[in-house]
């Protein structure tokens, strides 16, 4: 399977057989494929804690259970808090991460004329700026890198995955001994999907020209239709959900596993009962 078809078959699972564990050699091909990707200056502030449910306390579970995540967090064996690291970031420790990158010639042609541009010129311009910068959008994208190469990976070894929103690190940091410097970026539900892999079909995305501009906001950039059909034809662009049958699987799948029929983790009010007695004036 090409790169294209693995990002057009890629679904966000809800639901995740509960009764099958994740083998541990993937999720350390999953931690490794985060730990290979792109990050500025190399400093590498991508962080992950795994957490087996079968091993975790109800107190655990409760804490990292965000409010959008009831069907996962009832079926997925294993989740993932992944968190930006700001002291990766630190003034020392990331020049040195610069130095390396040029003794390994990622950097730079000579390696000590490198490091040398990057004592006098970079070191102090980061010295100032490094606190703001570990918190900066680029770092948060660096972890979200991390975490779309793990994502992928995970569904090239037959799992299916769901990025939730992050825990509030002051509820779960002393369980999990998070230091102050960690920033919980998301909790994945790692798991063997309960759908079918199409999980309904493709989602729907915003149309292509409100998204990506061309030299100016505004303007939209030039979208040829022969593309997409290569994309479809490449696997990238599939059906759009729902499929006819989805209906049924979803029905399926509530009761096959047990679920009541909502999403958040805390239970919904009834609905009000409709006002007046239905007849119109």
């Amino acid at each position: 399977m090409n790169v294209k078809e693995t990002i057009g078959r890629r679904r966000t699972i809800r639901f995740f057989l509960p009764f099958r564990p994740v083998e541990r050699e993937k999720i350390q091909k999953m931690l490794e494929a985060a730990r290979r990707s792109s990050c500025v200056g190399n400093v590498m502030n991508i962080r992950g804690i795994v957490i087996w449910k079968e091993k975790a306390s109800p107190e655990l579970i409760k804490v990292i259970t965000p409010p959008l995540g009831y069907q996962q967090m009832q079926t997925a064996p294993v989740f993932i808090l992944w968190y930006n690291e700001t002291a990766a970031y630190q003034i020392d420790k990331w020049i040195d991460d610069l130095h390396r990158l040029a003794d390994t010639r990622r950097i730079g042609t000579d390696a000590e004329t490198t490091k040398a541009q990057i004592d006098r010129g970079l070191r102090p311009a980061f010295a100032a700026s490094w606190q703001q910068m570990a918190v900066s959008p680029l770092a948060f994208m660096d972890v979200g890198q991390a975490i779309a190469q793990a994502t992928l990976v995970a569904y090239d070894e037959g799992l299916g995955t769901c990025c939730m929103s992050s825990p509030r690190l002051e509820q779960v940091g002393k369980l999990l001994n998070l230091p102050d410097t960690a920033i919980p970026v998301c909790l994945q539900a790692v798991g063997y999907s309960a759908e079918q892999w199409e999980a309904g079909g493709q989602t729907v995305k915003p149309p292509f020209e409100t998204m990506f501009f061309e030299m100016d906001h505004g303007t939209p950039f030039a979208h040829d239709p022969a593309v997409d059909e290569e994309l479809k034809r490449e696997g990238m662009i599939m059906e759009p959900a729902p499929l006819a049958w989805r209906e049924a699987e979803l029905q399926y799948l509530m009761k096959g596993l047990g679920l009541e029929d909502r999403i958040t983790s805390f239970p919904m009010p009834a609905a009000a009962p409709a006002s007046g007695n239905g007849k119109q004036g």
